[in-house]
């Protein structure tokens, strides 16, 4: 008997049912125009299930769903693709659901409980490097996609990386090229195995280090400074036993401190130190730089489980107070020990998550961060003058925009100068647009806005690359 589609639980304590369909408009309907200097494709990846799930889903177990925004000429144009992984074709050969839980092969249909891509389905990041274009996700090698098509091709050769796992949260240095990456669970199970791995602008590996963090917890975004590399682990912690007995893959502890590992970029993993903040959980990073001794980590955290559809060790899920996330600044002082070398500074008034910089500043000291500014009833885009502590608001009316991106108006412009890409929720028509803001002041009204007829799934993160 075919199964029936459950509604699966989302980030914001929201319930969705997937919208299972690709889609290609060829001439965007757009309101204003397009700057001359938007010349390339906008990348996204998020989760959207084909096959119905089991009840009580968690987005993070959808489908990877690929998309696409190219600007030609002042013209937009949009695409959508399934990434065609192992484990989608496998459920459309089948034509149901094979797969159960998310990271829980115990919940999987027997036929498939050996297929070594379980849990690969490309929904994380769409990251782009040395010409080519990935699907990403945490726990897996990512997916190749062609750049045009949005066709799935293959899982590159990473020649001999150990780790299975590479972070949905790359880092390229602007200045090398580099592509750095890690890796927890790096064995495949959950254990305190991780990888520090690093991929020259060719996307040859150069090196590799296998190190063990504290815990098993979740690392889902790390940092990486002209002279540091920051893994940050959360209280969120894997456990094989209670995977066999068919339950979630993360259990909040509220007793555990995070883990902030800091170690010498060009050092070893040998001289890694391990730094405790009780009461805070943190998902992405903004940024991060070093300056003398300490080193500065700008993140929104919360001061609980900010993942809601993840339960504690006691069976509860979070309030909403504890998984609102606002931005702050974390400074390890690495001339002192223990506590005394902490300090957080929260940014009043910057509540939300998806923190961009303009890449060109990545890894350095900086000055302009964006965000999406959720703070319910009022969401928007936001912006955060470091030098000033001042922040400016883009607000929008019945709608909420997803991660923002910045493309800068030309390579060597000043930083901020450009414009921040936006995917926005309109709830009322049920649609989704692609709205252009000004760098220099997201508060502007928009520069352009690029209407779809119809609403996508949420994605995750993305990238612009400009046309060669």
């Amino acid at each position: 008997m075919p199964e029936i589609f459950h509604p699966y639980a989302s980030f914001g304590f929201q319930n969705r049912m997937p919208m299972r369909f690709e889609a290609d408009v060829f001439e965007c309907e757009i309101e204003g125009e397009i700057p001359p200097e938007l010349e390339g494709a906008y990348y996204r990846t998020g989760a959207d299930r084909q096959y119905p799930s089991l009840e009580d889903d968690i987005i993070l177990a959808g489908d990877g769903m690929f998309s696409m925004f190219r600007f030609e000429n002042g013209h937009v144009s949009f695409k959508s693709r399934y990434v065609q992984t192992e484990r989608l074709k496998a459920e459309r050969a089948a034509r149901r659901r094979l797969y159960g839980h998310y990271r829980n092969k115990y919940t999987d249909d027997e036929s498939v409980s050996n297929l070594p891509e379980r849990d690969n389905t490309g929904n994380t990041y769409a990251f782009a490097h040395h010409g080519e274009v990935f699907a990403l996700r945490e726990d897996s090698r990512p997916y190749r996609l062609d750049p045009e098509t949005l066709d799935t091709l293959d899982i590159p050769d990473f020649g001999d990386l150990k780790s299975t796992a590479l972070t949905a949260h790359p880092k390229i240095d602007p200045h090398t090229g580099e592509w750095w990456s890690y890796g927890v669970f790096a064995a495949g199970g959950p254990t305190t195995e991780a990888s520090l791995h690093v991929f020259d602008k060719d996307g040859t590996l150069i090196r590799e280090e296998l190190f063990h963090t504290p815990y098993p917890g979740l690392s889902h975004d790390f940092a990486v400074t002209r002279e540091h590399v920051v893994f940050p682990i959360m209280p969120l912690v894997a456990d094989e036993k209670r995977l066999r007995a068919g339950d979630q893959y993360y259990q909040y502890d509220p007793d555990l401190p995070s883990k902030w590992g800091i170690m010498p970029r060009n050092g070893s993993v040998e001289q890694m130190r391990w730094f405790d903040i009780p009461g805070i959980v943190m998902g992405h990073i903004m940024n991060a730089y070093t300056d003398g001794d300490r080193v500065i980590v700008d993140t929104p955290v919360s001061p609980g489980n900010c993942f809601c559809f993840f339960r504690d060790k006691n069976g509860n899920f979070p309030t909403m107070a504890e998984t609102v996330t606002q931005i702050t600044r974390i400074t390890f002082d690495l001339s002192k020990d223990g506590d005394e070398a902490v300090t957080m500074e929260p940014l009043q008034g910057a509540y939300g998550d998806m923190p961009k910089i303009d890449d060109r500043y990545a890894m350095e000291k900086y000055r302009i961060g964006y965000f999406a500014f959720r703070d319910p009833p009022r969401m928007g885009i936001a912006q955060i003058d470091w030098d000033t502590g001042e922040i400016v608001y883009h607000d929008l009316e019945a709608a909420a925009a997803q991660e923002p991106v910045f493309v800068p108006r030309t390579p060597d412009s000043p930083e901020g100068d450009g414009y921040v890409l936006t995917v926005v929720d309109r709830f009322i028509e049920k649609r989704t647009d692609l709205m252009i803001l000004d760098g220099n002041d997201v508060s502007r009204p928009p520069i352009a806005t690029i209407k779809l007829p119809f609403a996508l799934p949420m994605s995750f993160h993305g990238s612009w690359v400009a046309a060669a």
